[in-house]
């Protein structure tokens, strides 16, 4: 099974995305991160698709089932996750999200520790672990070695904040209307503040 594509990990929902399939690739994605884990910490994001409920809660899952505490921020535009894994100082960032595809795909998106995608060979090696059924039962830790997961629903702000000061202070936008079109997306969150 090939896992990744051009952008992360996509395909139907529940099929190829299915929640087996994501706590499996959270486990083999902990494992890979573990070799160079500053802080313990994995940021969580999603669209807003229906099934980015079940993905996220099985990430989640296999991610603490190997060690990691997860920071779990709902509905959030995929450059958000790339920022605030770096501003937040997480090891990692992950993105439910299948960006233009249907509604009934979803996908992953994996980000490193300064909010980079990770390259090609950095996923030939999670999916290398995500085959090897040995290192994924060896991963699993107990007591007081399982992850905690938590929701923060605040750090839009920050975000926005980012946002608005990349804008050429020069340039305003002052008595324009401007009209934004979120396409049912997780940009209906950052847009009306922007």
């Amino acid at each position: 099974m090939e896992l990744f594509g051009t952008d992360g990990v996509r395909g139907k929902a529940g099929k190829k995305v299915s929640a087996v399939n994501a706590m499996r690739l959270a486990m083999a994605t902990g494992v890979y991160f573990k070799q160079f884990a500053r802080t313990n910490k994995i940021l969580v994001g999603k669209d807003t698709r229906r099934s980015g409920y079940m993905i996220e809660n099985a990430m989640v899952s296999g991610l603490t089932a190997v060690g990691f505490d997860v920071i779990q921020i709902g509905p959030m535009p995929t450059p958000a996750i790339a920022f605030l894994t770096e501003n937040m100082r997480c090891d990692a960032g992950i993105m439910i999200s299948a960006s233009h595809n249907p509604y009934y795909d979803n996908g992953i998106k994996f980000f490193d520790e300064n909010g980079n995608k990770l390259n090609r060979d950095k996923e030939e090696e999670i999916e290398a672990i995500f085959l090897d059924d040995i290192a994924i039962e060896k991963a699993q830790v107990t007591d007081k070695s399982i992850g905690k997961s938590k929701r923060i629903d605040d750090v839009i702000g920050r975000y926005i904040v980012h946002i608005k000061n990349s804008f050429p202070k020069p340039l305003t936008l002052s008595g324009k209307r401007v009209v934004i079109d979120c396409a049912n997306g997780a940009g209906y969150i950052v847009g009306p503040t922007i």
